[in-house]
C-alpha cells in the first residue's frame, strides 16, 4: 500500500468518525442518553450500523468519545502558556471566553445543557466519565504557576485560584446563558471585564 493511500484512508476513517460522532450529538441531545441507540445514530450520521460498532465499541464508548471530542475543542481555545509581555487581563479573557465557547452556540449549548442533564440524573456515572478526562483547570493551574513565578499573582492555593476563577465564570455566565438559552451572552462583556478585574484584584501583585 503507498503512502498516499494510506493517506487517504486514515483521512477517511477520521471523516467517518466524525460524521457519527455529529449524529450521535443530535441523538443525544433530540433523544437523551437512555433513549438512544446506536441504530438511530447510525441512521442520523447516514452509515450502516457496523461502521458505528467498528469505530466504538458500545453507546457508553461512544458517549465517551462525544465528550472528550467537545472538551478538547473547548482547550483548543485556550492560550497555550503565560506570556509575560501580554496583560494579565488580556489572557484571562482568553480562558473565559474558552469556557463560553461550550455555550456560545446553539448546537455546543444544547450538547452542554444534555452533558450537564445526565451528570446530574447519575451521578456516579458523570464520575466515571469525568474520570476519564484531563481536569479542565490543568492548563489554567499550569498558567497560574507561571504568573506567581513571574511575580503577577500571589495565591497560597493554585488548586483554590482555579476554582475561584471558574466559579466567577460558571456562575456569572455559564449558567446564566443555559437558563436563558443564549440571551444573556449580548450582555457578557462587562460582566466579563468585571469578573477577571474581580480575579485581578484578588491575587494581581501590585
Amino acid at each position: 500500500m503507498t503512502n498516499q493511500v494510506k493517506t487517504r484512508k486514515k483521512r477517511d476513517t477520521h471523516e467517518k468518525r466524525q460524521v457519527i460522532l455529529e449524529g450521535a450529538v443530535k441523538v443525544f441531545i433530540e433523544s437523551g442518553y437512555d433513549v438512544s441507540s446506536m441504530d438511530k445514530i447510525a441512521e442520523v450520521a447516514g452509515v450502516s450500523k457496523r461502521t458505528v460498532y467498528n469505530h466504538f465499541q458500545s453507546k457508553e464508548n461512544l458517549f465517551q468519545a462525544v465528550v472528550n471530542d467537545f472538551l478538547k475543542q473547548r482547550d483548543q481555545q485556550k492560550p497555550i502558556e503565560y506570556s509575560k509581555t501580554r496583560s494579565l487581563e488580556e489572557q484571562l479573557k482568553e480562558f473565559a471566553e474558552a469556557e463560553l465557547y461550550l455555550i456560545d452556540d446553539p448546537i455546543r449549548r444544547g450538547l452542554s445543557k444534555f452533558l450537564t442533564s445526565v451528570f446530574v440524573m447519575d451521578i456516579e456515572f458523570g464520575k466515571k466519565v469525568r474520570g476519564q478526562v484531563k481536569s479542565p483547570h490543568e492548563s489554567f493551574i499550569n498558567w497560574l504557576n507561571s504568573a506567581q513565578a513571574d511575580g503577577k499573582l500571589q495565591f497560597q492555593s493554585v488548586q483554590l485560584a482555579a476554582q475561584i476563577f471558574y466559579g466567577l465564570v460558571e456562575g456569572c455566565l455559564t449558567y446564566n446563558a443555559l437558563f436563558s438559552d443564549g440571551a444573556s451572552l449580548k450582555f457578557k462583556e462587562p460582566i466579563l471585564t468585571e469578573l477577571v478585574s474581580t480575579f485581578v484584584s484578588r491575587y494581581g501583585v501590585e
